[in-house]
């Protein structure tokens, strides 16, 4: 790896200090609360040090979402590597996924605000490549695992399924579950609370 310079790293370091930043209004402020004026303040720069690292506040958005959808796509492939039989495999993808809602909880609302269609499409098409990057990179690893089960005999397809429609499928029980879990708190019943081990037994 390229050693960084000690002004890349100060731009680096200051970049990564934004970010941080606006993921904290986002989630004390909300969407409308997060402005380009207030993140320069909180990280005592100029506006226009603020616009020299993005351009506005949806590209700061996309370069949340990005380093979110990144941070989750590592770990998933970690999981991937797991040596096991291809049912231990994806249950290791699973877990990752429930340590990535666990750990990264913030990570998850700004996805889900960049991705709403009123911001997403003010985003640059690169970032938007990189989100996209990011996610076929999860999908690479479930649909892998899959493709693996089913030449070990491990799995079979119903008539008409394919491997995509199986890994869909599995990740919007997951991201139900979540979401679930964190929209429907006021329920007091632990199978909405905690639908984690529910998942997991399904």
């Amino acid at each position: 790896m390229k050693q960084l310079s000690p002004k890349q790293k100060e731009i680096r370091d200051r970049e990564s200090a934004l970010l941080d930043s606006a993921q904290d209004m986002l989630l004390s402020r909300g969407y409308l609360g997060l402005t380009m004026d207030r993140l320069a303040d909180a990280i005592g720069v100029s506006k226009g040090t603020v616009n020299q690292h993005f351009s506005n506040k949806e590209a700061v958005l996309a370069a949340i979402a990005v380093r979110s959808a990144d941070t989750r796509a590592a770990l998933f492939e970690r999981a991937g590597a797991f040596r096991g039989r291809s049912r231990e495999r994806m249950a290791a993808v699973g877990t990752a996924a429930e340590l990535f809602f666990a750990l990264y909880p913030h990570h998850e609302q700004a996805e889900r605000t960049v991705r709403a269609s009123t911001i997403a499409d003010k985003i640059s098409p690169k970032r938007a490549r990189n989100m996209e990057s990011c996610t076929f990179r999860c999908c690479g690893v479930a649909t892998g695992i899959v493709r693996d089960a089913i030449a070990a005999g491990d799995l079979t397809l119903r008539d008409g399924q394919t491997v995509e429609q199986l890994c869909v499928g599995l990740w919007n029980l997951y991201t139900g579950a979540f979401l679930m879990r964190e929209l429907e708190n006021f329920i007091d019943e632990p199978v909405v609370n905690d639908p984690m081990p529910t998942l997991m037994a399904n």
